[in-house]
């Protein structure tokens, strides 16, 4: 069962460049930019649909966490093949959405500035609202567990948040605060960087169990901002770490950091190519996406994108 928020990619690159209030697409192969979208305000994050036709983009507004300016209320819908922006949803009022995954046909997406999620229904437009204890930036969706874990850059703590039922049901104890989160193609392991340490920890998605704490080595990594994301075919967990411009890899299946890189500045989000063996990094404050050999961490190409680049994802 392939999870539909880390499907397999494809030919096609599309990238957010928040700072240009831009978003971009890219051949894969080639590099080169196949087009580009003026969008209505800095947008961060982006998942596909469920069919793949789609991507959904959260559109943060100006500023960043903790000082957030003109925070914007709205969540991009644009085509892939057109490569347009087909519309916007309002969520309802301006929360600065940020984290964004699908969970079934729903769109989630966190409601920084209001301490909650949103539940989306994108035929509809019906938004419904979870509140959390806490300022919500990222979130990860189990499909095995149907569970919604978002994490909290200021708190120490992972919410988890029953999918079905609307509702948070618990919470898991980050010592070091959380940062990245993400969870296994599989549905069955949740990997939670922490904020104030060099550390990576892995749970249970089922019964919240720690399962290892993993340091991160090749950077001091403590107190910056961490993501962490988990290859399609399951076999390997990356790790950018922005203030100290380095990435690690880890092999799942042993545990075992097998790849350590330094990257251009403020590294941020991943996306995985079609081949299983590449990956992309998005360095954010140098415009430049890396693609980089998952097996040993190696660069072999990199691009420029416009202003800003946080996320990627590649797709058919």
């Amino acid at each position: 069962m392939i999870d539909p928020n880390n499907r397999p990619g494809g030919p096609n690159l599309v990238v957010t460049a928040k700072n240009a209030n831009k978003v971009q697409f890219f051949d894969a192969a080639t590099l080169t930019k196949t087009g580009e979208i003026d969008m209505p305000a800095s947008t961060h994050e982006l998942v596909l649909s469920p069919d793949g036709t789609k991507v959904y983009g959260s559109i943060y507004g100006g500023g960043r966490f903790g000082e957030t300016k003109s925070p914007d209320r709205r969540i991009a819908i644009i085509d892939l093949a057109s490569k347009t922006l087909e519309r916007t949803i309002d969520v309802g009022a301006s929360l600065a959405p940020h984290g964004i995954t699908m969970c079934g046909a729903t769109i989630w997406a966190t409601g920084e500035l209001g301490n909650l999620l949103f539940a989306i229904d994108p035929d509809t437009d019906r938004v419904k609202r979870v509140e959390l204890d806490g300022s919500p930036h990222w979130l990860a969706f189990s499909q095995t567990a149907r569970k919604l874990f978002a994490s909290f850059k200021t708190d120490r703590f992972v919410a988890v948040i029953d999918a079905d039922r609307l509702m948070p049901i618990g919470k898991i104890e980050i010592p070091g605060r959380a940062e990245g989160i993400a969870v296994s193609p599989d549905g069955i392991a949740l990997y939670v960087c922490a904020h104030e340490r060099n550390e990576l920890h892995v749970f249970d998605t089922q019964n919240h169990a720690l399962r290892r704490t993993l340091t991160i080595e090749g950077a001091e990594g403590r107190n910056q901002l961490k993501r962490v994301r988990v290859s399609p075919d399951g076999k390997y967990v990356v790790v950018s770490q922005n203030f100290d411009a380095h990435a690690a890899i880890f092999e799942t299946e042993s545990l075992k950091q097998v790849g350590s890189f330094k990257t251009k500045k403020s590294p941020m989000g991943f996306g995985f190519a079609a081949d299983g063996k590449h990956a992309f990094l998005c360095c954010h404050d140098d415009a430049t996406v890396l693609e980089f050999e998952l097996e040993s961490g190696r660069i072999t190409r990199e691009f420029g994108t416009d202003k800003g680049c946080e996320f990627i994802i590649s797709y058919q």
